[in-house]
């Protein structure tokens, strides 16, 4: 129970790091986008994010995504902080780009009558491409691979949790796919 506290509150300093080094680039004239993934619509997920632009190539996106959803059958809630550090060829929120990526997630899903309940944390890289629909509206693919690192308890519904997480992995994997559409505020 203390370690997902301890997730939690690191989550919450991560949000807040990521929030504040947003804003230190005052000086510039600045572009911010609004947008959502629609891979995560299409899983139920809803999601949002903010892009901000830090200098003539460089921007950083922090998206955020959920899942509360369960039946009789199934269960699954889950939650993602994902920050992305970018490098844009032409000029944020045009064209391609490669970042850092990251993200922070907790999750707790049933699936034939199989608990899982964990955590996982990542970090790699990313392509992507954003085609200029109009002056304010833009379409974004996005593709990441990365080392994912998760720990989960993973028990027979019904059953005891076991003490501590029983599977403990960390693997070269894909980390992000994305289709956004965003919307730039300015």
């Amino acid at each position: 129970m203390s370690g997902t506290s301890s997730f939690h509150r690191n989550l919450g300093k991560l949000i807040l790091f990521v929030v504040l080094l947003s804003y230190g680039s005052t000086g510039m004239a600045q572009r911010i986008a609004i947008k959502t993934n629609g891979l995560y619509w299409l899983t139920l997920s809803p999601n949002i994010g903010g892009e901000f632009r830090l200098s003539r190539h460089y921007s950083l996106d922090l998206s955020v995504a959920g899942n509360f959803m369960s039946s009789d059958s199934y269960r699954l809630n889950f939650f993602q902080v994902a920050p992305e550090l970018r490098y844009w060829f032409s000029r944020p929120m045009s064209r391609h780009y490669i970042g850092l990526t990251s993200f922070a997630g907790n999750y707790n899903f049933n699936f034939n009558h199989q608990k899982y309940t964990g955590d996982a944390v990542a970090a790699g890289l990313t392509y992507g491409f954003d085609w200029v629909i109009s002056r304010r509206w833009n379409i974004e693919t996005s593709l990441g691979i990365g080392l994912l690192k998760y720990r989960c308890f993973d028990y027979p519904e019904g059953s005891i949790r076991p003490e501590s997480p029983n599977k403990d992995k960390t693997m070269f994997a894909p980390i992000k796919a994305g289709v956004s559409i965003s919307y730039l505020l300015y």
